[in-house]
């Protein structure tokens, strides 16, 4: 139930924090053009996507030459798109940390307090290098996990056709792994913001181990939300680069894209604060419990 009635709350957690969606929105449409021009543009040019071949054949003694990328050019470009990649990752980090902090820090205030956006985007701009380390440390604890949830998979492959039993466990340990670990996720920055400290950030991780079937029905909702809203975004892309030619086609889509983005960010990040806000108080009503029970008294 906890999984459930956080996911609902999550909508609802939206609705009552509609202005947050002003710094989502700011972050995508920043985001937008540094993705287009660093990732869009270059996958473009990749000589896998535009593939010839460099070679002479000989057809009835009439030479017939085609002209391609060699070995050695498709290595550098596919080189060059990787540090692009890292590039953009890097910046996308800072950014992102900076307005998650800032929304989290808003969905987090009670309905009294009033603080003004710009309030929230300076609190961002001082507490981003912490959500930089949760965020790095939760993803190493996300890669372990799939990992080794995909050990099964492999040690069924190398043993076929007797291992097709294993796969299929593994597959179905993955996909229950996955869902967890984004219900874990979710967690790590509202504790980070509700408790004021790096090591405060990791009372998420107590409390996903402590309710795994809440925290893996809960990351399946949320993959469910983003699948839903990837699908109604996803038009965009087909129309604009059938319709837009040229270079400037990703730098369209990625605008026309940024309002998807900018509300599946806001979900993602009102659904943390919902289930670690779920969380809390299921925990804090069984220590009330077992503190009656130790006084003698059953409710």
């Amino acid at each position: 139930m906890g999984a459930i009635d956080a996911f609902t709350r999550t909508f609802s957690l939206i609705l009552k924090n509609k202005r947050l969606y002003i710094l989502t929105l700011i972050m995508a449409l920043v985001l937008a053009p540094i993705a287009s021009y660093l990732i869009s543009n270059e996958i473009g040019t990749l000589p896998v996507f535009n593939q010839t071949y460099n070679q002479n054949n000989t057809v009835g003694g009439v030479i017939i030459e085609e002209h391609g990328a060699t070995v050695g050019e498709k290595t550098g470009a596919i080189l060059d798109l990787l540090k692009r990649l890292a590039i953009y990752g890097i910046i996308a980090l800072v950014v992102g940390s900076i307005f998650e902090y800032a929304v989290t820090k808003g969905l987090l205030l009670e309905p009294e307090e009033k603080v003004s956006l710009g309030r929230l985007m300076i609190e961002g701009l001082r507490h981003f290098p912490g959500v930089v380390v949760v965020n790095i440390v939760y993803g190493l604890l996300v890669l372990v996990f799939i990992g080794i949830s995909a050990i099964p998979i492999v040690i069924g492959a190398l043993t076929l056709p007797a291992g097709a039993v294993l796969i299929l466990i593994g597959l179905l340990l993955l996909i229950f792994v996955t869902a967890f670990v984004v219900g874990l996720s979710s967690l790590a920055i509202p504790a980070y913001v509700k408790n004021g400290s790096i090591g405060g950030a990791f009372e998420g991780i107590g409390l996903a181990f402590r309710n795994v079937l809440s925290s893996a029905g809960f990351g399946f909702l949320l993959m469910v939300g983003v699948f839903a809203v990837s699908i109604a975004s996803s038009p965009i892309t087909f129309v604009v680069h059938y319709t837009v030619s040229g270079d400037i086609a990703a730098y369209v889509s990625a605008f026309l894209q940024a309002p998807f983005d900018a509300l599946m960010s806001l979900f993602l990040w009102a659904g943390g604060v919902a289930f670690y806000t779920e969380l809390k108080k299921k925990e804090e009503l069984k220590k009330v419990d077992e503190e009656l029970a130790e006084l003698g008294i059953e409710i």
